[in-house]
């Protein structure tokens, strides 16, 4: 159901009680559009105009929001208590929700008509809170304010409005373009193999195939690993892995990748496992067979190592993982090794893989309180904090292009050059995150991580893997939408 929106009759009559101060500076009415960013251009000064005093409404306001528990999401509380100091009127009562629960509280809390005001979420199961009636469109909102909207990138915003109808029911915060969008080498492995990186990798132009010979060059099975990738029991991540595959151009998303390389198909209908779909069977082959000659450990031997980061504790030749995975790692490696990281490589026959991975934020559809929930919804994605998540804190920048194309992220010790390439990698364009049509991405990954995790763990091989896991998850995928 789609029908939660918010009227521009009622918006405007809720907005006339609003608060200004600062926030109404960054939020206020369009009056005109503003010039694109050129290419390149250093990072955009983030400054909020001041206006004339207006004053604050009688009436208090106490907006609840769920937000994600721990410290790498201390940006939503910072912002929050920047918005209580804006509208002194308006108390915002936090909420801390452990990651893994927040889906399952949604809906439940939606249920019984308790969802926060504003909440966070991602988009694997942002959409099917959409199509539940819990959050409520924005699209209205979008119109008579200005929150700086063309600030996000392109891509991104048209993998929001992909899987509800083109509609917007929540804003993107923290994005990377691939789950393994970086890959961290320990040089000290490679110059003791005599092995060196392509002279372009570090600006993206090497190959699967020179991967592949380094980590056969520089890695000992039972003694020094190879590789490791973040997150292969998960479709997104998978995704990203197997359009690497693909040819470069001609297919659906922004990214370009031909369909035939896409684990689920374009439409959300159909999981393409099998063997007429040889470029995602090479691309899932090419990782099976390097943990089945030893080349990348297994759940066993990650479990037999008790919690021990190969790559960090300079055991392992290379490792994929989020474009802002090497400022983690800088603090665990110290001065082990020589780390370098370089762009996520091209397949093939030329296509570098890419699936958007994002958080939301969204606003209650029954929320008493529709015109400042949205400008808080606003405010914890405008470009301050969008900045900040990306540079003092220890995600990624939210999906702002003046946060990406910042040279304060491009400076950052481990990973400036990495996000350099990946601001221009969005600016490109992303292709979009596998989701099935009926919304029901959670499921989906539950079933595919049960399904092919005894694959990667050389418990069976494809034909085994597919036999089951095809049927189980074309199953989930031609149930109907919530």
């Amino acid at each position: 159901m789609l029908e939660q929106r918010l009227s521009r009759r009622a918006l405007l009559q809720a907005g006339m009680i609003s608060a200004v101060g600062l926030l109404a500076a960054a939020c206020q009415p369009k009056v005109a559009e503003k010039p694109a960013e050129k290419e390149g251009q250093a990072e955009k000064e983030v400054t909020q105009a001041s206006e004339q005093p207006v004053a604050a409404p009688s009436e208090k306001i106490t907006l609840r929001l769920g937000k994600f528990a721990g410290d790498a999401w201390d940006f939503d509380a910072i912002w929050a208590e920047k918005f209580m100091e804006e509208n002194p009127h308006i108390t915002v009562q936090i909420e801390d929700v452990v990651y893994a629960e927040m889906f399952k509280k949604g809906l439940a809390q939606g249920a019984t008509g308790l969802v926060w005001d504003v909440f966070a979420g991602h988009n694997r199961w942002s959409p099917y809170l959409a199509w539940k009636g819990i959050c409520l469109q924005l699209d209205d909102f979008i119109e008579t304010h200005d929150i700086e909207f063309d600030d996000f990138f392109p891509s991104v915003i048209a993998d929001v409005r992909l899987a509800v109808d083109d509609k917007l029911f929540y804003l993107p915060t923290v994005v990377h373009p691939g789950g393994n969008g970086v890959v961290g080498f320990n040089m000290d492995l490679l110059n003791d193999a005599g092995v060196s990186l392509p002279e372009g990798a570090i600006e993206g132009d090497w190959t699967i195939m020179d991967w592949e010979e380094i980590i056969r060059g520089a890695a000992k099975p039972g003694e020094i690993w190879g590789v490791q990738l973040d997150g292969m029991a998960q479709p997104h991540y998978a995704s990203q892995v197997t359009r690497t595959w693909g040819l470069p151009e001609g297919g659906p998303g922004a990214g370009g990748s031909t369909e035939d390389s896409w684990l689920q198909s374009y439409d959300g209908r159909t999981l393409q496992l099998g063997d007429e779909f040889p470029r995602v069977k090479a691309a899932l082959e090419w990782y099976y067979n390097l943990g089945l000659e030893g080349y990348r450990p297994t759940d066993i031997d990650l479990q037999q190592l008790e919690g021990v980061d190969l790559f960090t504790a300079g055991k392992m030749v290379s490792r994929g993982g989020t474009v802002g995975q090497p400022e983690t790692w800088r603090a665990r490696i110290g001065d082990t090794f020589e780390p370098l990281y370089v762009p996520w490589p091209k397949g093939p026959d030329g296509s570098r893989g890419s699936c958007l991975s994002y958080n939301t934020m969204a606003v209650y559809a029954k929320t008493k309180h529709p015109e400042e929930a949205c400008l808080l919804a606003a405010r914890l994605t405008s470009p301050e904090p969008a900045l900040y998540a990306g540079t003092e804190g220890t995600l990624h920048c939210m999906a702002r292009r003046s946060a990406w194309f910042s040279e304060k992220l491009w400076s950052r010790p481990a990973s400036g050059k990495a996000m350099e390439f990946a601001a221009h990698w969005f600016d490109s364009g992303i292709d979009p995150y596998p989701m099935p049509y009926n919304v029901r991405a959670q499921e989906v990954q539950d079933a595919f991580t049960q399904h092919i995790t005894p694959y990667w763990n050389g418990d069976e091989n494809w034909e085994e893997m597919v036999s089951h896991a095809q049927p189980a998850i074309q199953k989930i995928l031609d149930e109907p939408r919530p």
